[in-house]
Order: structure tokens, then C-alpha cells, then sequence
């Protein structure tokens, strides 16, 4: 559970890598397939417009109480990629601890979502993980033709639409979420270290906060996790989200079994649409 905690809190904590080295890893195997394009699902549509654009980039406080924890970013690739012969858009999730704490508990992860444009599929991600003494590599192909997912401990069956967790967040975001009523359950199923997990979100109202940025107008959401030893329970979690056209989180906070941890966006950059939640 120990990549399910750190994932779901944010799908981030992690060390950069220059483009080339990225795509040196991973060319090869995707141009060696082109089978994302036949779909045995349902295509996926959407009713409102994409609400984030290449070069949106997120970077959060990472923190327990008033300690800063650590740092972590959101980001998209600065244009669109051609995956698996598709147009695709790549997320990256990272982060690191902050030195004060790594005596404690030293991570450096990240995670690079590919995710075609036109149905938010994920097509396929890549995770560098080192947390501790626990370390791995890991590249996963969702294969639509087959309806099988394929990572490091071999392949998995598929009979419905499932994400990879950093795709689903931005998923979450191309959904109409501010005309959704209070209590609307979404349900987001996510592939993680060899496992599907039964994830979603629940929409729980309006709501206004204060953070360093300023005051916004928000609207307030319970991601569905997997209780655990660390986490209590599925709908402690919480997240803020901007109410308007970009529906940035602001801030995540969930209990742990001692105390809580927070991430507090601390800066953005190509927004698609003004802020217009902010008062």
C-alpha cells in the first residue's frame, strides 16, 4: 500500500529527467505498437472544453501541520506528442522531500501519464520510484485491442475503462464537475503496481477558503481512496478545486493515523482560462 499512499495523496513526489532521457527509455516500445487506436469501449465524449492546455504547470507545499514537508508539481508537457499513433498529452508528477526530512523518510519519485487527447485514455506511463530503501522502475501499456493492460509482472485483463493514476486526475478534471449535484459519485478505476483499484470522487459542495495565494471560491471534493494503515478510511480526503473554467486543486489535505499531512498550491503558470474563482 506503501505507492498507493504516496499516489493518491499526489501522484508526484519525484526527481526530473530531461526529455531525452525519457524518451530514449521508452521510443522504442511505442513505436513498436499501434494497437490504442482500435477501441472496443465506447468512445468517451465530453461536454465542456479541455480546461488545462500544454505548459500548465502546478507547484504545491508539501507539509504536516506548519512544517514543509516537501515540494511537488503538476505539469504538461509544452505540446502534444504523437503516442502509439495518436496525439497524446504527457503528464508528469513530481516532487521530492524536503531536506529537513529526509533523514526521516527520503523520497524521489515521478510518474510521465501518456493520455490521447481526443477520450483521455491512458495509453501508457512511466514510474521512477524511490522512497526509502524502496526503489523500482516501472513502464505499463494499456492495450485497447486486447483489452489488457501489460506492466512488470505481466498482463491484466481489462473489461472497462481503467487509468493510471496520474491520468485520472486530470480525467477527473475534463469531467463537468461544477454541474454535477452535491453528493454525485464518480466512480475512476486505476491501475497501480499490478492491481486495479475501485477509486472515484465524491462532489460535496461549495465552499470558500484562504490560502497564501488568496481567497477563492471553491468547490469541495472527496477523492475515494483505499483505507490502509496510514490512511483511515475512503472519504477522509479531502480536496479543494477552483470553481471556474480550470478547476485547479488548492489545496489536499487527509488525517493520517498520526496527525495529517496538506499540500497548498504555492504557484501556477499557463492556466488556459483567468481565475476566475479567485475573490
Amino acid at each position: 500500500m506503501r505507492a498507493i499512499r504516496v499516489g493518491l495523496l499526489l501522484p508526484f513526489l519525484g526527481l526530473w529527467q530531461s526529455d531525452s532521457q525519457l524518451f530514449s527509455q521508452s521510443n522504442a516500445s511505442i513505436a513498436a505498437e499501434d494497437t490504442s487506436r482500435k477501441n472496443p469501449f465506447p468512445p468517451r465524449t465530453f461536454s465542456k472544453p479541455v480546461p488545462f492546455q500544454p505548459g500548465e504547470k502546478l507547484v504545491f507545499r508539501v507539509h504536516y501541520g506548519w512544517l514543509t514537508a516537501g515540494e511537488a508539481t503538476f505539469e504538461i508537457y509544452p505540446k502534444i506528442y504523437i503516442v502509439r499513433g495518436l496525439p497524446a498529452y504527457i503528464f508528469r508528477g513530481s516532487g521530492k522531500t524536503a531536506t529537513a526530512f529526509e533523514w526521516f523518510y527520503k523520497v524521489r519519485d515521478y510518474m510521465d501519464s501518456y493520455v490521447d487527447t481526443a477520450q483521455m485514455r491512458s495509453l501508457l506511463y512511466y514510474r521512477w520510484v524511490n522512497e526509502g530503501d524502496f526503489h523500482f522502475v516501472d513502464t505499463v501499456y494499456f492495450d485497447y485491442a486486447k483489452k489488457e493492460i501489460r506492466g512488470r509482472k505481466g498482463s491484466f485483463g481489462m473489461d472497462t475503462w481503467i487509468m493510471d493514476m496520474l491520468g485520472a486526475f486530470y480525467y477527473a478534471r475534463r469531467l463537468d464537475i461544477r454541474n454535477m449535484p452535491d453528493g454525485t459519485v464518480v466512480d475512476i478505476p486505476v491501475f497501480l503496481d499490478d492491481k486495479v483499484y475501485p477509486l472515484g470522487m465524491k462532489v460535496l459542495g461549495r465552499e470558500t477558503i484562504k490560502t497564501d495565494l488568496g481567497r477563492f471560491r471553491c468547490i469541495k471534493i472527496a477523492p475515494i481512496v483505499v483505507a490502509d494503515r496510514v490512511f483511515r478510511g475512503q472519504e477522509e480526503m479531502i480536496m479543494w478545486v477552483t470553481d471556474d473554467e480550470n478547476l485547479i486543486p488548492l489545496k489536499i489535505t487527509s488525517p493520517l493515523i498520526v496527525g495529517s499531512v496538506s499540500a497548498t498550491l504555492r504557484s501556477y503558470e499557463g492556466l488556459k482560462y483567468p481565475l476566475s474563482a479567485k475573490l
